[in-house]
């Protein structure tokens, strides 16, 4: 099993640099001249993912930040847990918008890597699932809070990007 996680973790950092470094989502100047219609979905995905640098580098740090977790006996779980919305929004971007069947094939790979590793743990995954949606009395004062606090992180974080 650690070399299911040291093999996902791995790539799954190269992933995260490619991204993090600005390499992956580039594409020639022409494309961004030509009309939605006429590009196909990969080209279409990229252009959207690369249109904004800060969101690729955001997705990137999303892959590095679980696969580094995964490469450590006492954080792998956490890694692993970390990296399955990413993998499985990579795994269902690739067939929405018709990768090419080995990209597919690849990122299935990649989503059932970290299944596996995470199916050594389904009964602390289902106890933990269990407390999450146990219903829980809190007091109204922590969800003002609470709000109060999202709603001035969500205006400053756009503000300072919007700058």
């Amino acid at each position: 099993m650690d070399i299911l996680r040291y093999v996902l973790g791995l790539i799954m950092v190269v992933y995260g640099l490619i991204k993090i470094l600005e390499i992956q989502f580039i594409l020639p100047s022409e494309v961004y001249q030509l009309r939605l219609i006429e590009l196909d979905g990969i080209s279409l995905t990229w252009a959207f993912m690369g249109y904004s640098p800060w969101f690729s580098i955001l997705l990137g740090f999303f892959e590095f930040i679980p696969a580094t977790l995964l490469l450590f006996s006492k954080t792998k779980y956490l890694g692993a847990v970390l990296l399955l919305p990413t993998l499985m929004a990579v795994f269902f971007i690739n067939i929405a918008f018709g990768f090419l069947p080995h990209m597919r094939i690849f990122s299935g790979v990649l989503l059932l890597l970290d299944i596996v590793i995470l199916s050594n743990t389904w009964k602390l995954m289902l106890k933990l699932f269990n407390e999450i949606l146990q219903p829980k009395t809190y007091k109204f004062e922590f969800i003002l809070n609470a709000i109060l606090l999202a709603t001035v992180i969500t205006i400053v974080f756009y503000y300072k990007i919007n700058i």
